[in-house]
C-alpha cells in the first residue's frame, strides 16, 4: 500500500512538473544563442531537476517535498545565461 501510493505521487509529481520544467527552460535559455541547443538545454534542466528531487525525497523530512527549478530563481538564472551568451558573442 505505501508502494502504491509513494508510485502515485511520483506520477502526479511528473504529470505537473515535466511541462513546467520544459517552459523554464525556454525562460532561462531565451537569448537567440541558444536556439539550436535548446533541446539538449531544457534535458539537463530536466536531469538537474531529477537529481534534485532525489535528493530532496531521501533527506527531506516533508514527504511531499518538490525537488524542482523554483518560478523565484528563474530571473537569475535567465540574466546569468543572457549574460554568458552575450559574453561569448563579443570579441
Amino acid at each position: 500500500s505505501l508502494v502504491l501510493e509513494a508510485l502515485t505521487y511520483g506520477i502526479v509529481n511528473s504529470i505537473l512538473t515535466i511541462p513546467a520544467l520544459y517552459g523554464y527552460s525556454a525562460i532561462i535559455f531565451k537569448d537567440d544563442a541558444y536556439k539550436d541547443s535548446l533541446a539538449p538545454l531544457a534535458k539537463l534542466v530536466l536531469f538537474s531537476s531529477v537529481v534534485h528531487q532525489i535528493v530532496f525525497s531521501l533527506k527531506s523530512s516533508l514527504p511531499f517535498a518538490i525537488g524542482q527549478v523554483q518560478d523565484a530563481g528563474l530571473i537569475f538564472l535567465s540574466s546569468m545565461a543572457t549574460a554568458i551568451a552575450a559574453n561569448c558573442k563579443s570579441p
